[in-house]
């Protein structure tokens, strides 16, 4: 079956803090089913939930806290509220820190453990969603690995195809390695190695690109997101995303899309 297309919030983050409901209005009418919040500027957990369910929009995945501890009970209680399936850490926390040693990297692990504990009851999974420097080598060997050795399948892995690639990794090759955990993946593109900057064509005119802003819609950059899409076989949701954008982001975002949709990759309302 084609996984259905999404698109992390982030992205539209600006958007959405100037106006929320009309920068959803906009995804969905661009055909997009599917949103993955990463917070709600400009409105609340309840107006998202309505605002959603009036549009005919679903969120079955988010990027939030780990629910555990103090914050454990309201992280589950958003999340049955906005009808998710899978709570996405966007980084892990202490962030870089949990990658200074194999004995930090374990402790993390240990709380990505708890918090399947805590969300199952409640038929929720948690994952984990990478960049570049958690992909990096610790006492050894790849960091991501010890993650994928003390968790069960049960925790996801969301890849960022985009971070994988400037890691060095075959994106792929990643996807076929994390398996029945890649359920949702960013389909994020963009020029990897931007050492300088650089002019790139796209489909609403050109825009420059450099190390500080190298993200680009799909299937105008470097990273092979049709390869990875043949890898995916566990995949149900193809993300949208874009950390930053040089040109107009609702016009990316859009592009994504049609790209997405047009190769295959996803599916959508149009």
């Amino acid at each position: 079956m084609v996984p259905q297309i999404s698109v992390q919030l982030y992205s539209l983050r600006e958007q959405a803090a100037v106006d929320y409901a009309g920068t959803i209005r906009a995804i969905a009418k661009m055909g997009f089913e599917n949103v993955e919040p990463a917070g709600y500027p400009g409105t609340s957990v309840e107006e998202a939930a309505k605002l959603f369910a009036d549009l005919g929009l679903k969120a079955p995945s988010c990027h939030g806290a780990l629910p555990i501890g103090e914050n454990k009970n309201q992280v589950i209680d958003d999340a049955l509220t906005m009808g998710h399936q899978y709570v996405i850490t966007g980084c892990p926390p202490d962030f870089k820190e949990n990658y200074a040693s194999a004995d930090k990297v374990k402790a993390m692990v240990d709380l990505y453990c708890e918090a399947a504990e805590n969300t199952a009851p409640h038929g929720l999974q948690v994952g984990y969603h990478n960049h570049d420097w958690d992909l990096v080598a610790v006492d050894g060997k790849p960091g991501y690995h010890y993650f994928l050795e003390g968790t069960p399948d049960s925790i996801l892995w969301e890849a960022d195809l985009f971070w994988v690639a400037r890691a060095g990794i075959d994106p792929a090759s990643f996807v076929k390695e994390i398996g029945v955990r890649g359920k949702c993946l960013h389909f994020k593109d963009g020029v990897v190695r931007a050492a300088a900057a650089v002019e790139v064509e796209t489909a609403a005119g050109k825009v420059t690109v450099d190390d500080e802003v190298p993200f680009l819609p799909a299937g105008v950059g470097e990273v092979d997101l049709v390869a990875a899409a043949h890898a995916a076989d566990d995949m149900e949701y193809a993300v949208v995303e874009l950390d930053s954008y040089a040109g107009d982001m609702m016009k990316a975002v859009a592009e994504s899309y049609s790209y997405l949709t047009s190769k295959g990759i996803a599916t959508g309302r149009k």
